[in-house]
C-alpha cells in the first residue's frame, strides 16, 4: 500500500473517532429526550468522509480541529438524515450492514427524527459560523432535495443522458461542496468559498461515479434503481466513466492549488484514494 494511502487511512481513522464523539455529544443535547436513541441510530456509523474533508481543509488553512468540529458534525447529521430518507424512497432494507432506519424505527419516526436533525444541524452552523455558513447549508439541502426529485421522477430511458450528471451534482456533489465551503469558513477564509465549493462538488461527483461503476456491476441493483440505469445511459461503457474520473481528479488538483499552493499529501491524494477504495488500484 502506498505511503500516501497509509497516511490518509491513519488520519481518517483518527478523525472518524473525533467526529463520532462530537456527534454523540451533540445528540445528547437534544431537548427532545425521547428521540435521542432514534437519532443515534440514524446518525451513528458511516465513513465520515465529508467531515474528514471539511476538517482537512480547515486545518490545512491554519484552523484547529476544534474550530471545524461543529461544522463537521452538522454536515454528517445532514448526510445521515438524507440517507435515512433516501432509504425510504428506494425501499432499501439495509444501511451500513444493519437494518435501515425506517425498518428499525418505523416510517413515521424515521421521517420525524430526520426532519428534526436537519434544522438542528443548520442551527449548529448558524450559531457557530454565522449567516454565510447557514446560507450555504440551506442551499446544500435544497440541492440534495432537487437531486432526490430528479432521481424519483425521472424515467432513465426517456430522458437525456446528461440528466445523470445534473442529478449527481445535486444529490451527492452538494454535500461535499458544503463540506469544503464550511472548511474554509471555519478557517476564517471566506474569500475561498467559491473555489472550495467547486473542489468539493468535483470530489462528490467523482465519488458518485465510482460508486455507480461498482454498483452497476450488480444486475439486481440496476433493475431496482433508476439512477443506475441513468448512469449506464450516460457512461456508455466503463472506460468512459473512468476517463471522466481522471479528468475530474485533475480539475480537483488544480482547484486545491487555488486554495493552498502546497496542500498536504492526504488532501492532495484524497480524490484518488476514494476512487481506489471503491474500485481497486488502476495500473
Amino acid at each position: 500500500m502506498p505511503s500516501s494511502a497509509n497516511t490518509i487511512i491513519r488520519l481518517w481513522s483518527r478523525m472518524r473517532e473525533v467526529i463520532d464523539r462530537a456527534i454523540e455529544a451533540r445528540l445528547s443535547e437534544l431537548p427532545e429526550a425521547l428521540i435521542i436513541d432514534a437519532a443515534r441510530y440514524i446518525a451513528m456509523g458511516g465513513k465520515r468522509l465529508r467531515g474528514f474533508l471539511l476538517i482537512s481543509i480547515a486545518t490545512t488553512l491554519g484552523a484547529n480541529v476544534e474550530d471545524a468540529l461543529d461544522a463537521a458534525v452538522a454536515v454528517e447529521l445532514v448526510h445521515a438524515s438524507s440517507l435515512a430518507l433516501d432509504d425510504i424512497i428506494d425501499e432499501d432494507l439495509v444501511r451500513r450492514g444493519s437494518e435501515a432506519a425506517w425498518v428499525k424505527l418505523g416510517l413515521k419516526k424515521t421521517v420525524m427524527v430526520s426532519n428534526l436533525l436537519i434544522p438542528y444541524a443548520q442551527r449548529i452552523v448558524y450559531k457557530r459560523y454565522g449567516e454565510l455558513a447557514l446560507e450555504r447549508t440551506v442551499q446544500a439541502w435544497l440541492d440534495i432535495s432537487r437531486g432526490e426529485v430528479i432521481d424519483a421522477f425521472t424515467e432513465p430511458e426517456g430522458n437525456p443522458a446528461d440528466n445523470y450528471l445534473k442529478m449527481v451534482r445535486y444529490k451527492t456533489g452538494a454535500l461535499f461542496r458544503l463540506s469544503a465551503e464550511l472548511g474554509v469558513i471555519a478557517a476564517g477564509r471566506r474569500d475561498l468559498v467559491e473555489p472550495a465549493g467547486k473542489l468539493g462538488e468535483i470530489i462528490g461527483v467523482t465519488y458518485q461515479i465510482a460508486d455507480d461503476i461498482r454498483d452497476s456491476r450488480d444486475p439486481v441493483k440496476v433493475e431496482k434503481e433508476p439512477s443506475l440505469r441513468m448512469f449506464l445511459k450516460w457512461a456508455g461503457n466503463p472506460e468512459h466513466a473512468l476517463h471522466v474520473i481522471d479528468e475530474l481528479i485533475d480539475k480537483a488538483a488544480a482547484l486545491l492549488r487555488q486554495i493552498t499552493p502546497a496542500p498536504p499529501v492526504h488532501l492532495r491524494e484524497l480524490p484518488r484514494f476514494i476512487v481506489e477504495a471503491m474500485l481497486g488500484p488502476r495500473h
